[in-house]
């Protein structure tokens, strides 16, 4: 494993405790990963997420917005994360709850030659104050159909985004001159 490897590895479990603690402060923490992702892990943590959401009688609606945001948020650190000179990803994800609402953190490495772009696609998303207007910017986006080289359509963010029904949190980590962790906070409300 090269130092290079090996410095993002220790950079994300560092952020990965750093977030559970200030999560700690207010919330409880239903579930916590910090590794490699593969569609068999996705797969055993979609089943975590629906278990422990399941167990809190979390009402339906707000219910199947966390299963949603999860299965979707998983997915795209998947199939868009980057990864590191030796070719491996660094992810980690936690579903935390508070009195009021469910929090859905996500990170994975991104060049940071994409940080402006993926700036202001979740600023524009965020800019929405009116759920029909986020709908439509979804019918246009979905109606332009292009498909990324990775084969989405760009739709992960603005569907998190319209499921969520709040802001979408971000933060970019610079690790080296060409990696970033790039964290997303979703925020479903229970009430």
């Amino acid at each position: 494993m090269s130092d290079v490897t090996h410095n993002e590895e220790a950079f994300f479990k560092n952020h990965f405790l750093k977030v559970i603690d200030s999560l700690k402060n207010g919330n409880e923490v239903l579930l916590a990963y910090d590794g490699v992702l593969n569609v068999d892990t996705i797969s055993r943590l979609e089943t975590e997420v629906e278990g422990k959401v399941t167990a809190l009688a979390i009402p339906k609606g707000p219910l199947k917005k966390i299963f949603f945001i999860s299965v979707e948020a998983l997915q795209n650190m998947l199939i868009h994360g980057g990864k590191d000179e030796a070719g491996h990803q660094h992810n980690y994800f936690i579903l935390s709850k508070s009195q009021t609402k469910v929090e859905i953190v996500t990170a994975n490495l991104v060049p940071n030659v994409t940080i402006d772009r993926l700036k202001g696609d979740i600023e524009r998303l965020n800019s929405f104050n009116d759920p029909a207007e986020l709908k439509g910017y979804y019918m246009e986006h979905l109606e332009k159909n292009e498909i990324s080289d990775k084969g989405g359509a760009g739709l992960g963010f603005i569907t998190i985004a319209m499921k969520s029904g709040n802001k979408l949190s971000f933060e970019f980590d610079k690790i080296s001159d060409s990696l970033s962790l790039f964290m997303l906070k979703s925020t479903v409300n229970l009430e």
